[in-house]
């Protein structure tokens, strides 16, 4: 299982997350829904109702969205009530519709779960319903599969050995801005965009730091995709970025050699573009970011 974490921005703090927490407890929900852990978070985030959660879960990834030192707005009881300031809170999506995909999501979670637990020397009595915080039939598709049945799905986890973590996969990114004149600073990550909104992008670069190639490829505005570049040091060579400096792009690939690269773009004067995860496909519409005659002026990216 992949693990993500987003940063809920500290500007939707006072709404999503107001007060610092020292956990005691699990509560665990259903989505009720049919999207991605990252289509979760993404819109929990974005919105500013006063609902946010931890943790959403999927059948390949868990994206984290908020740290475990502040609370939540999950439980439905109340500003001062256990749920909602002394648990972590966890989603399990694709719970509308039920099949393989949940299946797969709530055993995702299960060893999620495992892992905290094993993490802060909790037994399996921290973990919690929805249901026993507020009158709501949450995890509605786990309790109907049964309560009992998930929870000695963690222990499962609980009894077997650790698994050596795999090495950590960081991406550093940069654009070169067409109005400036200059490539802008290095990001890592999603510690922050790669860009200055209203100024068009004339090329980006991306590296891969933890083994293994990335390859990038570049759309110009009003032109056609151009050659596939590889990584490799920061610099100003051709060869060296996606794109072609004082020329709008309006559509980028990017491609990691260890899996999967998920980015997405600002559009110059509308906003952020969904998510893009997989393989870069120029045939496939949803597999590159950007709109075609729509400038870009900011990119995101990491290596999952």
């Amino acid at each position: 299982m992949q693990i993500t974490k987003v940063n809920c921005p500290t500007s939707k703090y006072s709404i999503k997350c107001p007060y610092t927490m020292e956990p005691e407890l699990i509560t665990v929900h259903n989505s009720a829904n049919d999207a991605s852990a990252m289509a979760e978070i993404s819109y929990m985030i974005g919105n500013n109702n006063q609902v946010s959660f931890h943790t959403a879960i999927d059948d390949i990834r868990a994206v984290q969205g908020i740290d475990f030192n502040r609370n939540t707005w999950n439980a439905g009881d109340g500003a001062n009530g256990r749920g909602n300031r002394k648990s972590i809170s966890i989603e399990i999506c694709y719970s509308k519709s039920g099949g393989d995909r949940f299946i797969k999501a709530e055993q995702n979670a299960a060893e999620y779960i495992a892992n905290i637990l094993k993490e802060k020397g909790w037994g399996i009595d921290r973990v919690k319903k929805h249901q026993d915080f507020a009158k709501k039939y949450c995890p509605h598709r786990t309790l109907d599969m049964g309560w009992d049945r998930f929870l000695k799905m963690i222990e499962s986890h609980l009894e077997s050995k650790p698994v050596e973590s795999k090495p950590k996969i960081t991406c550093e990114y940069r654009t070169y801005d067409n109005i400036k004149k200059m490539w802008l600073p290095i990001v890592k990550n999603l510690e922050d965009y790669a860009g200055i909104f209203g100024h068009s992008v004339g090329g980006f670069q991306a590296i891969t730091h933890g083994g293994g190639r990335t390859k990038l490829r570049a759309h110009v505005l009003g032109g056609k995709w151009l050659s596939e570049v590889e990584d490799g040091a920061f610099g100003s060579r051709d060869n060296d970025y996606a794109g072609l400096k004082g020329r709008p792009i309006d559509a980028i690939t990017i491609w990691s050699e260890f899996g999967d690269a998920t980015y997405r773009v600002h559009i110059k004067g509308e906003g952020w573009l969904p998510w893009i995860s997989g393989k870069a496909n120029i045939n496939n519409l949803s597999g590159y970011a950007g709109i075609l005659g729509k400038e870009i002026d900011a990119i995101e990216c990491y290596i999952k």
